[in-house]
């Protein structure tokens, strides 16, 4: 019996410690929350995305149906663009990412479209879409929860991911809703740090 016992502490006590190695906050501060594997999609204003591109990226998934969540979200995107122009990271270290949920109806001039409406600088804002298949592939290594019936996407989950250069997730955010904007000030300071490094 007592040896159970100790085989249970000894178990207790090795899983505590991986536990600690991997949330435990690098140099930078952030923890690593989770790993995401590399992936390709098509960027609509003419390129293909690879996520292996060694920049920090600001991830959020979005429709361009979305009646609330992501055109709110969009608008705080472009402020968080401006910000980071003034950073001078835009670009260069840093990339804000939107990929469409809904490739059978945000076709690429649908999406150009929209970006334009926000006024979106694609040499660090990339507008991705990918095939269904390719969608629900990429979203799944996110996480990210989302259906669609008959063509309308009928929910999504509302979180936006903070990629380091090595594509691990390092923060999660929400998106913007009426009364709550994204939280623009906090996702620089995070990004500050993860380039400083």
């Amino acid at each position: 019996m007592k040896k159970k016992g100790k085989l249970l502490l000894l178990c207790f006590v090795i899983a505590g410690f991986f536990l600690v190695y991997w949330l435990w906050p690098n140099n930078d501060g952030l923890p690593i929350l989770d790993q995401v594997n590399a992936f390709e999609l098509d960027d609509v204003h003419g390129d293909i995305f690879e996520s292996t591109n060694g920049k920090v990226k600001l991830v959020a998934f979005f429709f361009t149906d979305c009646p609330d969540i992501c055109p709110l979200t969009m608008v705080d995107f472009r402020e968080l663009q401006t910000m980071l122009k003034e950073e001078e990271l835009f670009g260069s270290e840093v990339e804000l990412v939107s990929i469409t949920l809904d490739p059978d109806n945000d076709l690429p001039e649908v999406i150009t479209d929209y970006a334009t409406g926000f006024q979106a600088d694609t040499k660090g804002w990339k507008w991705l879409r990918g095939t269904p298949e390719k969608t629900k592939q990429i979203a799944n290594e996110f996480q990210m929860q989302y259906e669609i019936e008959d063509d309308t996407v009928l929910y999504h989950s509302t979180t936006m991911y903070l990629l380091d250069e090595k594509n691990k997730i390092r923060a999660l955010y929400d998106m913007a809703i009426f009364d709550k904007p994204v939280k623009k000030d906090d996702i620089i300071k995070d990004i500050v740090l993860l380039t400083d490094n």
